[in-house]
């Protein structure tokens, strides 16, 4: 479900997609909105994941996202797109993909509470799920903004791309 995307005073049009910001940026950045996120309207009982927009720039966008209890996201990447998450309540179990040995893909599964993050860069391959016991939510910045979001199958051969998300300023445009 994708909610009309909020505007922060300080964003700005986009000039450059190519822009990107190191990860200790991204994270500087996504632990200020986790400060205020937890005050974002009609985010506080999702009955399904879903998220909003808070800033959009030319060098990074960010998401504040909602998540019911065993609300999860599949198996997906954020092609060329590298970026932190930051749980400002509740717990998400991140699994991350791994390339193993003789092409194997093996998988890591690493919980982060309220306070925590996630850094991954572009090819990051991975799942978020809300295992906890009340609703979650998180600030999630990304550099450049997220344009898609492929989604991945396990099968018996490995690893399979599926379909691919575009997205424009937070928002599902095909």
């Amino acid at each position: 479900m994708t909610v009309t995307p909020l505007r922060s005073a300080r964003s700005v049009a986009r000039t450059s997609r190519h822009l990107t910001l190191a990860p200790a940026e991204l994270l500087e950045i996504a632990e200020g909105f986790a400060r205020s996120a937890g005050s974002w309207p009609g985010l506080d009982s999702p009955v399904e994941r879903c998220w909003r927009t808070i800033a959009v720039t030319d060098r990074f966008e960010a998401w504040v996202v909602a998540w019911p209890v065993g609300g999860a996201i599949e198996l997906h990447d954020h092609g060329d797109a590298g970026g932190v998450v930051v749980v400002v309540t509740g717990r998400l179990v991140e699994t991350a993909l791994q390339p193993g040995s003789g092409g194997r893909v093996t998988t890591r599964s690493t919980p982060v509470t309220g306070g925590g993050h996630v850094e991954f860069g572009p090819g990051h391959v991975h799942d978020l799920v809300n295992d906890g016991p009340v609703p979650a939510k998180s600030v999630h910045v990304y550099t450049p903004a997220l344009r898609t979001m492929t989604y991945f199958d396990r099968r018996h051969e490995g690893v399979v791309a599926g379909r691919t998300e575009h997205y424009r300023d937070g928002l599902l445009v095909g």
